[in-house]
């Protein structure tokens, strides 16, 4: 399960518009999810609150094998609405799952808001805070974004001394501590991003970067057109920078049975002051596209990633794919060209439980309707629909039923649409009824359901199960970690974690 302050991040990303995937460290993000997930090795209950869309606040509690405890604060300049309580919360959103990131788009500016000839929208930001009990261990991050491309990151740990630790030489000097800052600034703009870092304990400097092949801009002209309606209407459309004339800026072109997709190329160089030592390493990566709405069937849901280590001789090649909508598998094969040492992982994860998603939708229609149940005359037939208060108010504004309608005046509504102008859409509601087409997000919502487990097999033969689901209005993990070689200990590790967000 996604941790609270992971989530609130994710969301922080989503808000601002910022490409979380669109970086050499999340290269091998799909197959991770499958095969490096992480498993609950003691009891642990977790406590998050909102009381602000800006500020949230979690409390954890470790209870096994010995107890302790950490108190986190996060505060952020936007407001993000979409953080619920943990009954109504997208289930997908919490959890680390196999998924394929759509193209990355260049990071805008923040809308310029003024007063009195001076701006005044303020710097994106988020701040957060962790104490750990009774240890005292603080960790922090700070992020903000420079321009519309540049983000600055930076992170501290400060560990005080164990009691139990050796005494110092001298006794008029204090236990050590021990300190550690990160620094980082990542730069996107769609077509390519980098990242530098420095810490500052081993004195440490890194770059990485990653290119994506076949990434093209938008042209804003080419986004906005006019579009009439069934009943008459016309709408202002804007299009989504990912999609002109019906199919992906980023689309190539592909043969007959093969997958469509992308690559993205990358790699990284890092050097230690202190240790005096260096490192490299590039990675390679391909991943289909998502559906296009006014596109062909898109190809199956598939990331395949390359990383090649020169200095040490390591080979790791994965490949993640979604086999139906429930199920996702992925397989990892690592070599050391050097020693010819090996390893193989197997991983997939199974969505099972009820639909929410579909259950939601029918409540919601069925509350929306004008209609109530039908009711039994003296006669013992039906009689047909009865309509409901608020239809029966609408009735009686009329004198007589032949002038009354069940069906609203007609209305224009305005709504604005998210692009890169602001573009006012106007809708006009004619007496002729109207289908709705349920978008992308819409129809992921009704096949939303309520758990999934996943399993994983390494080549050293041990095997990790978890099961991660909603039960009733708290989020529970339950895994288990066992290692089938061992006579001694087969059994390395069971845990549960349940969270709750109010």
């Amino acid at each position: 399960m996604i941790g609270f302050s992971n989530f609130i991040l994710r969301n922080y990303y989503n808000a601002i518009g910022w490409n979380e995937d669109n970086l050499y460290s999340s290269i091998t993000r799909s197959s991770s999810s499958l095969l490096d997930f992480q498993v609950p090795q003691s009891l642990i209950l977790q406590l998050a609150n909102a009381p602000t869309p800006i500020f949230f606040n979690s409390y954890a509690l470790d209870a096994l094998p010995q107890l302790n405890g950490s108190i986190q604060y996060i505060t952020t300049s936007e407001p993000l609405e979409q953080i619920g309580p943990s009954r109504s919360i997208r289930f997908k959103d919490v959890v680390e799952r196999f998924q394929v990131f759509p193209p990355p788009k260049r990071p805008l500016a923040k809308d310029e808001v003024w007063l009195a000839g001076k701006r005044i929208e303020g710097r994106d930001y988020l701040l957060y805070s962790r104490l750990h009990l009774p240890s005292l261990h603080l960790s922090g991050l700070a992020t903000t974004r420079l321009t519309p491309t540049l983000q600055a990151h930076l992170a501290f740990l400060s560990q005080p001394a164990s009691p139990a630790a050796t005494r110092p030489a001298s006794p008029n000097t204090p236990p050590s501590h021990s300190r550690n800052i990160l620094l980082s600034l990542q730069h996107d703009t769609g077509r390519y991003s980098g990242e530098y870092t420095y810490s500052a304990q081993d004195g440490m400097f890194g770059i990485r970067g990653l290119y994506n092949f076949g990434w093209q801009s938008a042209d804003i002209r080419n986004l906005i057109y006019n579009q009439s309606t069934p009943s008459g209407g016309v709408i202002t459309v804007v299009k989504k920078e990912t999609e002109q004339d019906g199919k992906r800026i980023d689309e190539e072109e592909m043969m007959e049975g093969g997958l469509k997709g992308r690559f993205s190329a990358g790699g990284e160089v890092y050097f230690s002051a202190k240790q005096r030592s260096f490192g490299i390493s590039s990675g390679l990566r391909f991943t289909t596209l998502p559906q296009s709405p006014n596109g062909p069937p898109a190809s199956p849901p598939t990331t395949l990633t390359l990383l090649y280590n020169p200095l040490i001789g390591f080979l790791s090649s994965a490949y993640s794919a979604q086999v139906s909508p429930t199920v996702a598998l992925s397989t990892r094969f690592g070599v050391n060209v050097y020693s010819y040492e090996s390893d193989l992982a197997i991983g997939g994860e199974w969505w099972i439980g009820r639909r929410r998603g579909k259950r939601d939708i029918t409540q919601q229609s069925s509350a929306s309707s004008p209609f109530r149940s039908k009711s039994i005359g003296q006669d013992g037939e039906l009689d047909g629909e009865v309509p409901t208060k608020a239809a029966e108010e609408r009735i009686s504004q009329f004198e007589s039923w032949r002038e009354a309608s069940l069906r609203p005046a007609e209305q224009t509504v305005e709504t604005i649409q998210d692009g890169p102008l602001n573009v006012t859409e106007i809708k006009t509601r004619a007496g002729t009824e109207q289908t709705d087409v349920p978008n992308s997000d819409e129809v992921e919502a009704i096949d939303d359901r309520d758990g999934v487990l996943k399993a994983r097999l390494s080549g050293n033969w041990s095997i990790a199960l978890l099961y991660e689901a909603r039960i009733r209005k708290c989020l529970v993990s339950v895994g288990i970690v066992s290692d089938l070689a061992s006579r001694q200990r087969p059994i390395r590790s069971v845990g549960v974690e349940v969270q709750y967000f109010s």
